[in-house]
């Protein structure tokens, strides 16, 4: 069939600021300065190739760059060696040459790939942020009419679920990345807290229910010698703090005292919590100076581990895997991933959201750990939007979203006649983890794995231990979420300057707090100091995209 072509002028960015050419995390746009252009024309492809209903989607085979930060290695296949992913191939007519990069190198040949005009026809996967977009908003093609024309499966999951169009919409109302949706079998939240019951009975004490009767139980663990062994070497609680990561953290506690911690994987709404309808920052309420004072009683009284801000995970790991036994309390993603499976199973059990003094009792919800956007954009050296947009649609039907997510059909999961699916173990000693990473994107991908799914998925026992877990704090789970907004290039560029302070002095005084005290003190010149860092500015913005969120 003869094609018929035409140009299509685009504009490319050519110079960035100097930080993107060092790879820097946080890129800005100060007043007055511009960005050089330089003129690139692309031949793009007519309708006379592309069928915008049935299959093929092309007649004559066309090949798509898509750029993806995916390491390939022996644990770790390539996307060109998965077959269902090949099979997609042969339905649409559509090859993907896929330009693989590993995290080391991502960031660097990402932003050459902006500031040279050199783009691929696609992005995939984690590796686009929001402010890649926002600062280089013309290498990026609007998906809204796209979407609306060729993309019935992305359409009926907005229907679904509203929160995906609302979570991929920026500030100007364009859509410029798709969404993963982790619905089914996967928790909203990052950790549960397990106790040593085989301690607890050797010692006749119940399962604590509340703050006072968990720092109790501690202090019988520290002072009675649960583990047998003639030493004072347990470890009541053993937390691991990380700023910006939940997971062993002494934020699991805050809830016990009416403040979530919302540690996202976005570092410009650390701490962010939601109360009758109005965005707070967390480290400023009053609740979280109880928090940390309770913590100080547990660490001044050597009920916690005095290693939490300066131990590594080697330590860690190895203090909650000592033969000796020597660990009480925890909090973890699962309780096997502290311990290891043989002791979670032999002596933790799940310990419920403890309730605070003044009655309160909760579970934090972490606003991105379901869905999440950047998982698709367009560029505008796009050739072939129209075929594209109807590829990557075929992501999100039900089939393409079990293997992406679960494992492909015949290698990690089985599908029966009857339309349900079986995940398969993994072999040998291999984690589930390193086996899903090795045959599918897994996380890394567009698609939606909805809560209706549960329905016809046996998941894998990992998977089936999570959700334990999450179906026991679903009672408590924070009720009031701040959203992962969209933000404008201005308000980017202004929480890029305050946050980055604000966070920084926030951890230092959190750790202050918790080893040495003197709270009530030292409490309003905190305060003082957070404002005089930008606390209020940035409030404005938060409140402000909530709100549009909200809409």
């Amino acid at each position: 069939m003869r094609k018929v072509k035409k140009h299509l002028t685009v504009l490319i960015a050519t110079a960035l600021l100097a930080s993107l050419f060092t790879g820097c995390s946080r890129p800005t746009l100060s007043e007055g300065e511009t960005i050089q252009n330089t003129v690139k024309s692309v031949e793009r492809e007519d309708e006379a190739n592309f069928n915008p209903v049935g299959y093929p989607i092309v007649d004559e085979p066309i090949t798509l760059r898509i750029a993806v930060n995916r390491t390939v290695d022996s644990d770790r296949k390539s996307l060109s060696d998965i077959d269902y992913l090949n099979e997609l191939a042969k339905k649409t007519n559509i090859n993907i040459e896929w330009i693989e990069i590993g995290p080391t190198a991502w960031n660097e040949k990402k932003n050459l790939m902006f500031v040279s005009g050199d783009l691929p026809d696609a992005f995939l996967g984690e590796g686009i942020s929001d402010m890649d977009i926002l600062t280089n908003v013309q290498s990026f093609v609007p998906m809204n009419d796209l979407i609306e024309k060729y993309a019935p499966n992305i359409k009926a999951c907005f229907d679904k679920e509203p929160e995906l169009k609302r979570t991929v919409t920026s500030a100007d109302g364009s859509i410029y990345s798709l969404f993963r949706y982790r619905g089914s079998y996967f928790p909203n939240t990052m950790d549960t807290m397990g106790i040593n019951k085989t301690w607890l009975d050797k010692l006749g004490l119940e399962i604590p229910a509340t703050t006072e009767e968990y720092y109790e139980v501690l202090k019988k663990f520290k002072e009675e010698d649960p583990n047998g062994n003639g030493k004072m070497d347990e470890i009541p609680l053993i937390l691991f703090h990380q700023m910006g990561n939940a997971t062993n953290s002494e934020a699991n506690f805050f809830p016990a005292f009416g403040v979530y911690d919302n540690t996202s994987y976005s570092d410009t709404t650390y701490h962010l919590m939601v109360q009758d309808g109005k965005p707070l920052f967390t480290p400023a309420q009053e609740g979280y100076k109880e928090a940390l004072k309770y913590m100080h009683r547990l660490y001044s009284e050597g009920l916690m581990d005095a290693e939490i801000f300066t131990t590594t995970s080697e330590s860690y790991n190895a203090k909650c895997q000592d033969s000796e036994e020597i660990v009480g309390s925890f909090t973890a993603w699962t309780l096997a991933n502290s311990v290891g499976t043989e002791r979670a199973d032999k002596d933790f059990i799940q310990l419920p959201p403890l309730k605070g003094p003044e009655g309160n009792q909760g579970w934090t919800v972490v606003n991105d750990m379901r869905i999440g956007r950047n998982m698709f954009e367009i560029t505008t050296s796009n050739k072939y939007p129209e075929a594209t947009m109807r590829w990557i649609d075929e992501w999100y039907s039900q089939d393409m979203s079990i293997q992406t997510f679960y494992g492909p059909y015949d290698v990690m999961t089985e599908k029966k006649s009857d339309g349900s699916v079986i995940a398969h173990e993994p072999p040998g000693e291999m984690t589930y983890g390193l086996w899903r990473w090795g045959n599918c994107p897994a996380d890394s991908a567009p698609y939606a794995c909805f809560p209706d799914f549960e329905e016809i998925i046996t998941p894998a026992k990992q998977q089936k231990d999570r959700d334990v877990f999450q179906k026991a704090v679903e009672p408590y789970l924070q009720k009031e979420i701040y959203p992962n907004v969209m933000f404008s290039l201005e308000q980017m560029n202004t929480l890029k300057k305050i946050m980055p302070d604000i966070n920084s002095y926030e951890e230092m005084m959190r750790a202050k707090f918790i080893s040495e005290g003197n709270i009530d003190e030292q409490w309003d010149g905190y305060l003082e100091q957070l404002e005089k860092l930008g606390l209020s500015e940035a409030m404005e913005i938060f409140d402000d995209a909530y709100k549009k969120y909200m809409e």
